[in-house]
């Protein structure tokens, strides 16, 4: 795998493609990072959108081939990652996901739900009307998701306590003139002990949750 850190050149074309971005959300983003993957024919890669200083856009790629380099719209940084990762080491992480529960609507279909959006709705059900009640209920919907015995096995970790919230942000997204796609992500921060590395660095690979394609499910590890 490769890791980079990915921000755009000083050119018209890099102009132009960032007004473009402004336009149309974060689903242009993943569009545009593709130009730096042609000769894949599946997506094969994770990102992470954040800003630098001057509040342009600065995406962490992690991916199974190294991006090319030949661009004249970006500046690419990379460098291989390949994690040697043992049982009990402990890392600190970071984690935009897109957390969802599935819940059954009127017809007694299944749903899926932003669980912080469906917190909110079920403390408004409740009578709780304190604004920091909700948002503390909503961030511990948040954490419990993360949190959850059965996921964090999947993963093959523990968490040494539960996760900082470090942001919650609801997207729109232009995909099309009459297509609009619309999610929720949360920025997580914590610590965790790996138990089965394998698992684990299988899941780093593969991303977690949903909304990859939409910059989320990339976990960014440190040790400790």
């Amino acid at each position: 795998m490769f890791l980079s850190k990915v921000s755009f050149q000083s050119s018209d074309q890099a102009r132009l493609m960032l007004a473009g971005l402004g336009n149309k959300g974060v689903y242009s983003s993943h569009q545009a990072l593709w130009q730096l993957f042609t000769n894949d024919e599946a997506r094969s890669f994770l990102f992470r959108e954040e800003q630098d200083g001057q509040g342009r856009p600065v995406f962490y790629v992690q991916s199974e081939n190294e991006p090319e380099v030949d661009s004249s719209c970006f500046k690419v940084q990379s460098k291989r990652f390949e994690p040697k990762l043992y049982s009990g080491q402990r890392l600190s992480f970071s984690l935009r996901a897109n957390p969802t529960v599935t819940v059954k609507n009127f017809q007694g279909k299944n749903q899926r739900h932003d669980v912080m959006m469906h917190a909110k709705r079920n403390a408004k059900h409740d009578g709780v009307t304190d604004p920091e009640e909700v948002k503390a209920l909503m961030e511990q919907a948040a954490q419990q998701w993360l949190a959850a015995p059965d996921r964090l096995q999947d993963w093959g970790i523990t968490l040494d306590a539960l996760p900082f919230i470090k942001s919650y942000q609801q997207h729109r997204s232009r995909k099309s003139s009459d297509t609009t796609i619309q999610f929720s992500s949360v920025d997580y921060e914590g610590v965790l002990t790996v138990q089965d590395p394998d698992r684990f660095i299988g899941k780093l690979k593969q991303g977690v949750g949903k909304s990859k394609a939409l910059g989320c499910g990339l976990i960014l590890i440190k040790p400790i």
